[in-house]
């Protein structure tokens, strides 16, 4: 690690390392805030930022962290070629391909489509385990319920979703510690590219009401190319689940394990929008992004040079006691500050009002149904170093 690095009482430097999931990261990132603002790790070519202001800056300047290189820190972007990976895009054509879905992602034309939808799935989700008095949350809710519903909006067959959530959940593997995706998730990214492919064949024969005949229609007018199709499909039916499902199985988990916050909840349902946001802020879905930067950039008596990758880490970001107080404790009762779970600027994640609402429901109803609920087994987290969610949440009740 280079500058800075000044100690403070500890025995050796902070390290970090984006390709490890770890059970809990905020340790890490409370020392990277005090001790390296500027973190620089030579060895796997990234420098980061982790404070809530550097973050934002840094996310709002598109024109210096440029995305067009791409945002994961392994070789993720592999799922979304050959084109269409609007994360990893900059204007002129991030502006042009975002443009072609903003209509569709309103906030009023999401309420207005899912509401109903996402009420009745996850009631019938619940219903299978809730007299049970046992079941996995992340398995049996928290997963399945967004990749339903991504999976009805691209417009796909309901007998199909159960191999396209197989096919996801082997896009999802990695190797600890390397880049270089599986053999497994490419495997499956191929499954859904051929998937893709048959089914915008016959959208442009009849198209229909869903997200995938939105962009075949973009595609048709010569907005968006006939590959940005297939990257633009394969990024919004994973982000459509791995953010959802990592809202969802993480507050389910926090509000397990902070009760107080829990039974306050269920008392005061009308601060559930708050709490969302609260649960957002404590433990975000998406935890790091990464950027380039296109000149050079002094910060913190250092100069990233042009050309670096520079990790913004949102997760480290929310959790800033420069910006919140006692911020390692949940309170759902806090008040409003803005924070980047969902990303900044440009990149703010198209599909988050989707993902407020899933989560929304979901905990109205797990909490009306079975409000007392305990952690019965270990945990297991997915291990892609972008997002934070988790694969399963045993829990008796």
């Amino acid at each position: 690690m280079t500058a800075p690095d000044t100690l403070t009482g500890h025995e050796a430097p902070v390290h970090w390392d984006p390709l490890i999931v770890v059970d809990d990261p905020y340790p890490v990132f409370r020392r990277m805030r005090d001790e390296a603002p500027l973190y620089h790790d030579a060895d796997r070519g990234i420098w980061a930022f982790s404070r809530f202001e550097d973050v934002q800056g840094a996310a709002r300047d598109w024109e210096t962290f440029s995305s067009r290189e791409g945002n994961d820190h392994d070789d993720g972007y592999q799922l979304f070629q050959p084109a269409g990976d609007v994360a990893g895009m900059d204007p002129p054509d991030h502006s042009r391909l975002r443009g072609a879905l903003r209509r569709a992602f309103s906030p009023s034309a999401i309420k207005t489509r899912f509401e109903p939808a996402v009420r009745v799935k996850a009631r019938r989700l619940v219903d299978r385990f809730a007299d049970q008095g046992h079941a996995d949350l992340a398995r049996d809710l928290a997963r399945p319920l967004p990749g339903e519903m991504i999976c009805t909006w691209l417009g796909f067959p309901e007998e199909d979703h159960p191999q396209l959530l197989g096919w996801f959940g082997h896009m999802l593997d990695r190797v600890p510690g390397q880049k270089a995706l599986p053999s497994s998730a490419l495997e499956a990214r191929d499954h859904m590219h051929a998937y893709i492919r048959s089914a915008a064949a016959d959208r442009r024969v009849a198209p229909r009401d869903d997200l995938l005949s939105v962009l075949v229609g973009a595609a048709t007018e010569g907005t968006i190319s006939t590959d940005e199709i297939l990257g633009c499909s394969v990024l919004l039916f994973m982000a459509g689940i791995t953010t959802t499902s990592g809202l969802i199985s993480n507050s389910l988990l926090h509000l397990e394990r902070f009760p107080d916050q829990r039974d306050r909840l269920r008392r005061e349902p009308e601060r559930m929008p708050a709490a969302i946001e609260e649960l957002l802020r404590f433990d975000a879905p998406i935890q790091t992004l990464l950027r380039t930067a296109t000149r050079d950039v002094e910060s913190f008596e250092a100069v990233i040079p042009e050309g670096a990758h520079v990790s913004l880490i949102w997760a480290s970001a929310n959790r800033d006691e420069r910006r919140w107080p006692d911020p390692d404790r949940l309170d759902i009762a806090r008040a409003p500050e803005r924070h980047v779970a969902f990303g900044e600027g440009i990149h703010h994640c198209i599909g988050a009002p989707l993902a407020r609402l899933e989560a929304r429901i979901v905990l109205e109803e797990v909490l009306a149904r079975i409000p007392a609920y305990t952690v019965s087994g270990p945990i297991t987290r997915i291990t892609t170093p972008t997002d934070r969610a988790l694969e399963s949440l045993p829990v008796e009740f």
